[in-house]
């Protein structure tokens, strides 16, 4: 049995409540069930934490493909154009071509609706554009 403080509690909601379906509770769920048992504080800090990272990263790379839109003067941008912008833009983490395009694809779907997508028969030819900012607090 894990116990919650109040305040990591209302941590956790209120991520949800500003960023929607940022808290996946299956993977939340994985974290409470390690090892020790007890008070929850360090599992839960670690697993917000690792939700906010992933989050600015995506706001930089939305960022990063607005300015390079804005930057060339072009209407849209491929995945290997992005990814090299990418790491001209000192990255707080390295990623591989085909991670940056799983989260430029996440970043255009429908229900996130922060890039737009003109998909190609090749995924490395996809090519991506702005539509909206992801705001960071």
């Amino acid at each position: 049995m894990n116990v919650i403080s109040p305040e990591t509690l209302q941590k956790l909601v209120e991520l949800q409540a500003h960023y929607k379906n940022s808290i996946n509770l299956i993977e939340l769920k994985e974290y409470l069930q390690q090892a020790p048992f007890g008070l929850a504080e360090d599992k839960i800090n670690t697993y917000i934490d690792k939700v906010e990272q992933s989050i600015k990263l995506r706001s930089q790379i939305i960022q990063l493909v607005k300015n390079y839109l804005q930057n060339s003067g072009a209407e849209s941008a491929g995945v290997d154009a992005l990814h090299g912008a990418y790491f001209g833009s000192h990255p707080p983490q390295p990623l591989k071509t085909v991670e940056m395009h799983e989260i430029l694809i996440e970043l255009s779907s429908p229900l996130t609706g922060y890039l737009g997508r003109i998909k190609s028969s090749n995924w490395n030819r996809d090519r991506f554009y702005f539509l909206r900012d992801l705001p960071i607090n």
